[in-house]
């Protein structure tokens, strides 16, 4: 189960930091400019989060809610820089949803060992 919260959010943070960086070259307006990278800033937070994963999976609960929060909060300044390509639009939402599944499973299995299969299935 750390594992597959590693993965999750490893491959959420580094779909965020993608669309960050192509908001900041898409570039624009300050409020896109800025957006881009705080988005930046919460991929990296959310990679780290992914990254506590592996010896305590409650420990990167907290970081990746926070970056999906974070890259809430400026997601109306970096959607339109995104909009134009729908691959990287994708990604951008593709991203959130991955670290909320991250976050949520997280959370979830904070207090058992670790063992490698998903543990909240066989509830």
């Amino acid at each position: 189960m750390h594992r597959t919260v590693k993965l999750i959010g490893i491959g959420g943070g580094a779909l965020l930091l993608m669309s960050g960086i192509a908001a900041h070259i898409a570039g624009g307006a300050h409020t896109v400019i800025v957006g881009a990278w705080i988005t930046v800033v919460a991929a990296v937070i959310a990679i780290v989060g992914a990254v506590l994963a592996g010896a305590r999976p409650g420990r990167a609960a907290l970081p990746m809610a926070v970056a999906v929060v974070v890259a809430g909060l400026v997601a109306p300044g970096v959607i339109p820089a995104l909009a134009d390509s729908a691959v990287v639009f994708i990604a951008y939402l593709t991203a959130g949803a991955l670290l909320v599944i991250g976050a949520t499973l997280a959370f979830v299995e904070r207090k058992e060992p670790p063992t490698g299969k998903l543990s909240v299935l066989s509830h």
